[in-house]
């Protein structure tokens, strides 16, 4: 297709369902970013939820996300990817309004379940859509736009839910709802002539049973995930655990708006720095790059202990955004390196098993808080830090078997070719 010129030829270059998930994700994002960060301070501060169950709570959407996201792709094949994603998109439309009425513990344990359910549908199907109606060298392109659009929203969310009073009301609740639900209604009008067209491919499905056989036999990428869901664990306390503790503690001053700026000065930092430390730490191996990240995660969290005003809680925030972006980076250029081809599927759908750490870590900060309180920041953080620097061991250890692989892949290719 040739390109147009101006606006007109921009959006007449993209299939209709990039046009439509890249502008929804940039608004159901700001919406989303607007409420979520704020829950865990709303469950504490106004419905007088322990910090632990807290914990609990905003954990069990990653742990509903991972398992039901197999059933979600089991779907998919079955009935196309435009009625599951229609279908999670309307269901998490109705999750954030009943946040706004919900009342009881068990309510908002039931809601954020079902919350990372529809996740755990919509996010990687509508991926898989992108990708379907993109050509390969243009994949980049979208799935970059994507990404902006996702940090987009992220900058500008918390900064509208500090003005709505999200961490103490409920109305920024009905307008994220009403997001979803707008995004929903243009999904299904925009692409309903578009649904034999996105039927889903011929894909090989990732199950629980192929990524244990895969893990049995791999230790590279066992010691790489047992690290990679310990670094997990470390990444989860902003939405949960800093989030309390700045809302809380008694010394920062407008704690809900600071918060806020720190998720914003995270959504900036990744659009500032995505690219150049990325160039940068590639020219490292993969495992020796994911150390890099975790010692960042782990200054970050100290940091944020030993904080006592905005300027090092910032200075803090931009180290965790860092590991961040390390992190999750070279996790796919290490998975790239060690999956066969055949195989590819199923060693990314192993990377799963870290969001057990992304659920167990708000648990373990909120365990933390309750032992500690909000005065001694420095001993909840700093049990986090200690926690965060035990995925190094880990690394280390993958590292060093892959040298030792390669080593032995060198010594028999020379024997080889001294017999030929």
């Amino acid at each position: 297709m040739r390109e147009g010129m101006g606006m007109n030829g921009f959006f007449a270059k993209w299939h209709p369902a990039v046009i439509v998930i890249v502008t929804g994700t940039l608004f159901t994002r700001a919406a989303f970013f607007m409420t979520m960060p704020f829950l865990a301070i709303y469950l504490y501060s106004e419905k007088g939820i322990e910090p632990a169950m807290v914990g609990l709570i905003i954990g069990v959407s990653a742990l509903t996300g991972t398992f039901g996201g197999f059933f979600g792709g089991y779907l998919s094949d079955r009935v196309g990817r435009l009625p599951v994603m229609t279908a999670a998109i309307l269901t998490w439309s109705a999750v954030f309004a009943g946040f706004a009425i919900a009342e009881y513990v068990w309510h908002f344990f039931l809601l954020n379940m079902l919350n990372g359910l529809c996740r755990s549908w919509f996010e990687p199907i509508s991926r898989a859509l992108l990708a379907d109606v993109t050509t390969k060298e243009n994949r980049l392109r979208v799935f970059n736009a994507r990404y902006f659009a996702i940090n987009v929203g992220a900058a500008i969310g918390p900064v509208a839910g500090t003005h709505l009073g999200t961490s103490s009301s409920t109305g920024a609740f009905y307008i994220t709802a009403a997001a979803y639900l707008v995004y929903g209604l243009l999904i299904i009008i925009t692409l309903k002539g578009y649904s034999a067209e996105l039927k889903a491919g011929e894909e090989r499905k990732f199950s629980i049973k192929s990524a244990l056989t895969v893990l049995s036999k791999d230790r590279i990428l066992a010691f790489f995930l047992i690290g990679n869901t310990i670094v997990m664990m470390a990444q989860s306390q902003m939405d949960t655990t800093l989030a309390q503790y700045i809302g809380n503690a008694p010394q920062f001053e407008n704690g809900v708006k600071l918060f806020a700026y720190l998720v914003v000065t995270n959504a900036v930092t990744v659009l500032i720095l995505q690219f150049p430390v990325t160039n940068y730490v590639k020219r490292f191996q993969p495992m020796n790059a994911l150390r890099f990240g975790s010692i960042a995660f782990s200054l970050a969290l100290l940091g944020f202990g030993l904080s006592t005003n905005w300027i090092f809680l910032v200075i803090s925030m931009v180290f965790l955004t860092v590991g961040e972006i390390i992190v999750f980076v070279m996790s796919d250029v290490l998975l790239d390196d060690l999956a066969p081809d055949h195989m590819r599927g199923t060693y990314f759908g192993a990377m799963s098993f870290r969001s057990i750490g992304f659920s167990a870590g708000p648990w373990i900060g909120g365990l933390l808080l309750s032992t500690f309180g909000f005065e001694h920041g420095f001993y909840v953080f700093g049990s986090l830090t200690l926690i965060s620097l035990l995925s190094l061991p880990f690394f280390q250890y993958g590292e060093t078997i892959r040298k030792n692989l390669s080593a032995e892949h060198s010594v028999s290719t020379q024997e080889r070719s001294l017999h030929t």
